[in-house]
């Protein structure tokens, strides 16, 4: 028996989608994000080589933006303060890796 080549993908949400792309170097990863942010709302990861682009369901924004609201609300409540930061890619070329959070 041949084993498998790579462990099972995490299941994916409906309407989700996703694609990786194995063996992209750093600037490889910055030019696909340039070129993708400005057309699209798909969200970057690359992580040491491989770059994952996903596209979010319906189901995830939604549930994003009632989780933002739940806390705007508590901090507000509270008295506290938030710095918002959307969606701010976090990239560390040292690190050999980025992310686009939902919100951070």
């Amino acid at each position: 028996m041949v084993p498998p080549l790579a462990p099972n993908p995490p299941p994916i949400a409906p309407g989700e989608n996703r694609v990786a792309l194995h063996g992209m170097d750093w600037v490889a990863y910055c030019q696909m994000r340039s070129l993708l942010n400005e057309r699209t709302r798909a969200r970057l990861t690359y992580d040491r080589g491989t770059l994952e682009i996903t596209t979010p369901s319906e189901a995830h924004e939604f549930y994003a933006r009632l989780i933002e609201r739940f806390i705007i609300i508590l901090v507000v409540e509270l008295g506290m303060r938030v710095k918002t930061l959307g969606s701010t890619p976090l990239d560390r070329e040292d690190l050999d890796r980025g992310a686009e959070p939902d919100n951070g």
